[in-house]
């Protein structure tokens, strides 16, 4: 299956039908470049996620728990966007990974991000 996420051309030489134990083409074939880019960009995506979603906790003058409620539902619903608008819930076409790991993927990094931005912008609004 041709990736499109990761925007490989359909041209791409082809090799042969079978391998050379005999074996026909009916494997499930996996495309470790069109992987390693679908990475790259959902890991974009999370990234300046974490950062927006700092903002607007802070912002909005969220403290405490209520902070990071705000920061869980924010990364499992855009976690939940790219697997409905980018992958069309079809995530074993583009991941090998389970449902939950994809969900939580990234969380402690984005979570750093979150709080960065999340002190910063409270302090801004609120403290000066």
């Amino acid at each position: 299956m041709i990736d499109p996420m990761a925007n490989i051309d359909p041209a791409a030489p082809a090799g042969p039908e079978m391998d050379s134990a005999g074996v026909d083409g009916n494997q499930e074939v996996f495309d470790m470049n069109a992987y390693r880019s679908n990475l790259r960009k959902t890991d974009k995506i999370r990234s300046f996620m974490g950062i927006a979603s700092g903002c607007v906790a802070g912002v909005c003058g969220l403290t405490g728990l209520s902070g990071l409620v705000c920061f869980l539902i924010l990364h499992i619903t855009v976690n939940l966007s790219l697997l409905a608008f980018k992958m069309k819930f079809d995530l074993h076409s583009y991941s090998r990974e389970s449902m939950f790991a994809f969900l939580t993927a990234d969380l402690q990094k984005c979570a750093m991000s979150f709080m960065l931005f999340w002190t910063l912008f409270f302090g801004l609004v609120y403290l000066f």
